[in-house]
């Protein structure tokens, strides 16, 4: 693995007849060839490019930009290193 970029999202589950909000967290992984993400995993060559935009002071939004279409992942830290590095390698 080359780097790694920490990302989250929130679940809505009913319990108790309230509504509770749960964090979860998981990785995206840039390796020489291939980007893993929880759910599906891009070939280097199929993702034309990455962005990220901050939407307030604790979260942003990192995109990928693939043949599949945009796919967005939530973050809690400034993705900057991991998308330099994945331009390294593209």
């Amino acid at each position: 693995m080359f780097y790694s970029q920490p990302i989250v999202w929130q679940t809505r589950v009913i319990k108790d007849n309230q509504q509770v909000y749960t964090e979860e967290q998981s990785t995206l992984d840039l390796y020489e060839s291939e980007v893993i993400t929880p759910t599906e995993t891009y070939r280097l060559k199929d993702i034309f490019d990455v962005s990220y935009k901050p939407f307030s002071d604790s979260y942003g939004l990192l995109y990928l930009h693939t043949i599949k279409g945009v796919k967005t992942y939530m973050v809690k830290e400034s993705p900057e290193a991991w998308m330099e590095a994945y331009h390294q390698w593209k």
